[in-house]
Order: structure tokens, then sequence, then C-alpha cells
């Protein structure tokens, strides 16, 4: 049958606003993992009369994920690395491991992260949290950065769920290196930032990411199937119009699949 009703789900998508998802494996007793997730308002209570103030309160509080599987974190900017969010999380939940950059160690640690609670990770070093096989990848947001060790300061993720493949961009520019990986990691599903940059943002020490046209051409480029569009709610100061987005795609690559995820939304991936 053209349309059948026998098709099962694998692959569960819960949005958590600006680049946070979580993953959930529905073949696997519902294991799930959290990438980048900003849960709380620490940013604008610690910083007083920031620019970045939510559009949105957090749709779940950090302690609703305290059965995760795993927690993955790409950089240690405050809307991907919360102190809050990941301390209370860590608290909440004792036996849970967060993966971030190994140059991120100590902020893990300022923020009561357990030792044995933190992993850190590297450039083609994979590791498995559950039923998901994970490898680092560098990001250049915008250009690739290293600690004394060498060690990428900025990653995205490569997932495997059996024999779906899943990439997580973090925040990144398009580059070379990142179109050849992506293209030999062949994923079937990408989260991709498409908020870009300028000058006026690049003068404020906002740091850019990949723009809707790049996104869109590494997702062409790279044979993804479906393309999900981030970094476009959370900060009016810093996010996308995703209808340049969605414009762009039916000009350029009418029929690729995307989704527009939003914060609190779960998606289902056949």
């Amino acid at each position: 049958m053209l349309f059948s009703e026998s098709v099962t789900p694998r692959l569960a998508v819960y949005g958590l606003g600006q680049v946070g998802v979580v993953l959930t494996a529905l073949q696997h007793d519902g294991a799930y993992l959290a990438i980048d997730p900003y849960l709380t308002d620490n940013i604008e209570q610690q910083e007083p009369g920031t620019e970045f103030v939510r559009a949105f309160a957090p749709p779940c509080k950090p302690e609703d994920l305290r059965d995760a599987t795993g927690v993955l974190i790409t950089h240690h900017h405050g809307d991907h690395l919360d102190p809050l969010t990941v301390s209370r999380l860590a608290a909440a939940s004792p036996s849970l491991t967060i993966a971030a950059p190994a140059p991120h160690r100590h902020l893990l640690g300022d923020a009561g992260v357990a030792p044995e609670q933190r992993l850190e990770a590297r450039e083609g070093e994979s590791f498995a949290m559950g039923p998901f096989r994970i490898t680092p990848v560098g990001a250049a947001h915008t250009s690739y950065e290293f600690d004394e060790h060498g060690d990428h300061v900025f990653l995205g993720y490569f997932i495997e769920l059996d024999d779906l493949r899943i990439y997580h961009a973090g925040d990144t520019v398009l580059t070379d290196e990142l179109l050849e990986a992506v293209r030999a990691f062949a994923p079937q599903v990408a989260f991709l930032p498409i908020n870009g940059g300028d000058y006026a943002r690049t003068s404020r020490n906002i740091v850019g990411n990949m723009n809707y046209r790049e996104a869109l051409d590494l997702t062409a480029l790279a044979g993804i199937e479906t393309v999900f569009p981030m970094h476009i709610d959370m900060f009016p100061n810093n996010r996308e119009n995703p209808s340049y987005f969605v414009d762009d795609l039916y000009a350029r690559y009418p029929g690729q699949h995307f989704h527009m995820l939003m914060a609190g939304e779960r998606f289902l991936c056949p």
C-alpha cells in the first residue's frame, strides 16, 4: 500500500528551543539523549540588562530529564552549556553522564557535576550512551579553535542508532572539512543552525553560524533526507526568520524534506 500504517516510528524528537533537542530511541525502551538543554533563564539572571532574553519559557525543567541516558554539550556558551541546567540535572540524576568538549572539563566541575558524571568529548573518539553510538566532530564557530592540548573547543555530534544516522551540528559555519566529514557519515537526519552572522552582531561579540542558504547547501551536498533548521526561536537578537529557509528550499531544492521544530513539540520520525 502507498500509505501503510505498518511503519513504526523509530525516533522521537522533542524541541527544547535554540538548538536544544531530546532524541528518544522508541525501540530501545525509550532511551533518550538531551543535547544542549538550556532550561532556565540563567543568562539574563546573571547578566541584568543583557540583550539575550528568552522569548519563551523553558518547555520543561532540568529535573524532568533525570531519566536521560546521557547529555551532550556542544560548547561553552551559556545557551548550550548552562551551568544551572546541568547542575540541577546532575543533582537529580547521580548516574547521568554529561559529555562536553574536553576544553570545558572545568566548567562542568564548576557547575557541581561530579567527576564520575563527566565525559571529555574529543573529535573522532567515539563513545556509547545506551543504544546511541556518538562520534564528536569539530565545529567552526566561526573558526576552528583548539586548546593547548589540540582539542576542539566547539563540537558537533554524529549519532548512530541502529542503522539510523543523525548529525547535530551545534553551532558552526560550513567549511570544506565539515562538508567532507558529513558526507562521509551520510546522516539521514540533521539539525543545523541557520541564523548566520553579520557585521552588527559581530561588532557586539555575537558569534555567527551558517546561514539558511549554507545549511540547505550542506543538506543537499551531503544527501541528508530530513533537515531540522535550528537557532531560530529563543533570542530575538540572534535568530533567523525561518520563512527565508522555506522560501529558499522551495526555490532551489524542491522536494527536500524538512521539519520546523517548535519548542515543546514532539515529532516522530518513521
